[in-house]
């Protein structure tokens, strides 16, 4: 029986006493039954602590990633908002030394018939995007002075569809990449058909 007087002797003891005194204890059931207690109830209490720390960070990460993913919400919507007067137009040959903004109005009033005709006073800035690759014409961004024009603009678009033209709103990288995604799922059946309006993706049902 471990007793008061007996922890009094092991303090008593110098270190190679005491390592001798603890050893014979410890082939003492009773002793390492009671030690297998207290030492197995202390590591309990670790784990029990240590999931309560993990339940705590993963709410913390939980919290974090929502924060993200509403900030990175709102600066899209905020980007795409700041290209709301804003359109790309492809497969518009590239020259050397090209009047860009006037070949541009030329495709929008003539080939389009847009009217009232858009102007350069219409335009706020035009230029080519992206880099030379060769072959390929690069794109051409256009921004407007106001929505108004845009919108004239694409209210003529399906003028374009017999011709190598095509002209689409200017959507943000993370939009540009879901409507790509969409146009895949549409040729694979899962809807009738997806276009974009007012830089929102909108979809058709195949009923």
């Amino acid at each position: 029986m471990w007793t008061r007087r007996a922890s009094q002797s092991f303090l008593d003891m110098d270190s190679a006493a005491f390592a001798k005194a603890l050893g014979l204890a410890l082939k003492d059931p009773q002793v390492r039954s009671s030690l297998g207690d207290i030492v197995g109830e202390s590591i309990w209490q670790e784990i029990i602590a240590l999931r309560a720390e993990l339940k705590r960070k993963d709410a913390t990460i939980d919290d974090l990633r929502r924060r993200v993913v509403t900030l990175e919400t709102s600066n899209d919507s905020l980007e795409q908002y700041q290209r709301r007067n804003s359109l790309r137009i492809a497969g518009f040959p590239e020259d050397e030394n090209e009047d860009i903004l006037t070949r541009t109005l030329e495709l929008i009033n003539t080939t389009m018939s847009v009217e009232p005709a858009i102007t350069a006073h219409d335009v706020d800035r035009i230029h080519r995007v992206g880099k030379k690759d060769g072959g390929k014409p690069r794109s051409v961004i256009i921004k407007f002075a106001t929505y108004r024009a845009r919108h004239r603009v694409m209210q003529h678009r399906r003028n374009l569809r017999n011709t190598t033209y095509f002209i689409n709103e200017d959507l943000t990288r993370v939009r540009s990449t879901l409507l790509y995604k969409s146009r895949l799922m549409k040729r694979q059946g899962h809807f009738k058909d997806c276009w974009t309006h007012d830089g929102s993706i909108v979809y058709k049902d195949n009923a």
